[in-house]
């Protein structure tokens, strides 16, 4: 009985068609030399030769589950996601101890949706003892995405606890907490993250836009302010800053931003809608609905722009315009819109 039991437990792990008695000590020895072989070759960064030898290894031993689970590495590398998945999934199948193939084939998986098996694949691996920084760091990223901040904030912080100075573990513990509602461990969040990576154009933005939620308009200025001068393409801190210096009242600036953004992103309808803003407020009617015009036809369901060119057409004496475009904002969920409806009856 034992003697059955044994053999039943070595065929689980080999894949169909494949048996012990058929890899002979020979072709497990070449394996492991070519294996080796490719792990050189990934040092070297040479990732299509280290695919030879670790296809190689598993020609020799199709048994042998660390040379799956760096295939499926070097295809990653080599933006083959189907190729890794697939040697992720048959590194998992020999060997189910092999939590470092589990977390591979949750990373390698995620399309940004909500997945229950990502997530499973995450606890597996910390399960089978691969408590790397960036297993819990990812496991909270994928937490945070589907919306379940507070045990997203805790697997950030296992990250940091593991790995301190981990920046980018701080900057989504800072989103989260921000989205939770807790804005001054945001921005000490987003402060950390810059502290430790001052280059991180993005922490800055979004400290800017929490302290732009608290009424701090020129300090969300100068945080977009840094970002943009670390990245001279950040279209979006652009547009941030243009309405931080629109609620300071600075409008010439704000349009100035706002003229940066359109020629940076074509077709942003929400640089277009908050270019047609300030120049409302400069009183560049004409204009400012021309801008609006342009939103609404890049996005038809976008309710603001809506609302902002009914205010527009409302101040060039066109009342029925304007009704119809709150009309429309209205029954695209902009709740102010409903105030102005009631005027128009």
């Amino acid at each position: 009985m034992k003697k059955i039991v044994y053999i039943f437990l070595i065929c689980l792990y080999l894949p169909v068609g494949v048996s012990a008695q058929e890899i002979t000590m020979k072709e497990k020895n070449n394996a492991k030399v070519a294996y080796n072989k490719g792990i050189e070759s990934i040092n070297e960064k040479e990732y299509w030769l280290a695919l030879e030898y670790l296809t190689a290894a598993l020609d020799f031993n199709p048994a042998f589950a660390p040379a799956y689970l760096m295939r499926g590495k070097v295809n990653l590398e080599l933006n083959k996601i189907q190729e890794s998945i697939q040697d992720f999934t048959v590194a998992t199948e020999l060997d189910r101890s092999l939590g470092e193939a589990f977390f591979y084939l949750g990373y390698a998986s995620f399309t940004g949706k909500s997945n229950p098996a990502i997530l499973d694949y995450y606890n597996t691996a910390i399960n089978s003892g691969y408590k790397e920084p960036f297993v819990y760091y990812y496991r909270g990223l994928y937490k945070l995405i589907d919306g379940d901040l507070t045990d997203a904030i805790l697997d950030f912080t296992y990250a940091i606890d593991l790995q301190p100075g981990y920046a980018l573990a701080y900057h989504d513990r800072g989103t989260a907490k921000r989205n939770l509602g807790d804005y001054q461990g945001a921005i000490y969040d987003y402060r950390q993250a810059i502290n430790y990576k001052p280059d991180f154009s993005i922490a800055y933005n979004n400290m800017g836009s929490v302290k732009k939620i608290l009424g701090d308009f020129q300090g969300a200025v100068d945080d977009y302010t840094v970002a943009i001068n670390i990245d001279t393409t950040f279209y979006q801190a652009y547009n941030n800053r243009g309405s931080a210096r629109f609620q300071l009242g600075d409008y010439e600036g704000a349009m100035e931003d706002f003229n940066r953004v359109i020629t940076m992103k074509e077709g942003y309808s929400l640089g277009l809608n908050n270019l047609g803003g300030a120049l409302t407020k400069m009183n560049d009617l004409n204009q400012a609905l021309q801008m609006l015009n342009m939103a609404v036809e890049i996005d038809s369901t976008y309710g603001h722009a809506y609302l902002n060119r009914g205010f527009v057409k409302e101040l060039l004496g066109d009342i029925d315009g304007a009704c119809s475009d709150w009309r429309i904002a209205q029954e695209l969920g902009i709740e102010e819109a409903s105030e102005y409806v009631k005027e128009c009856q």
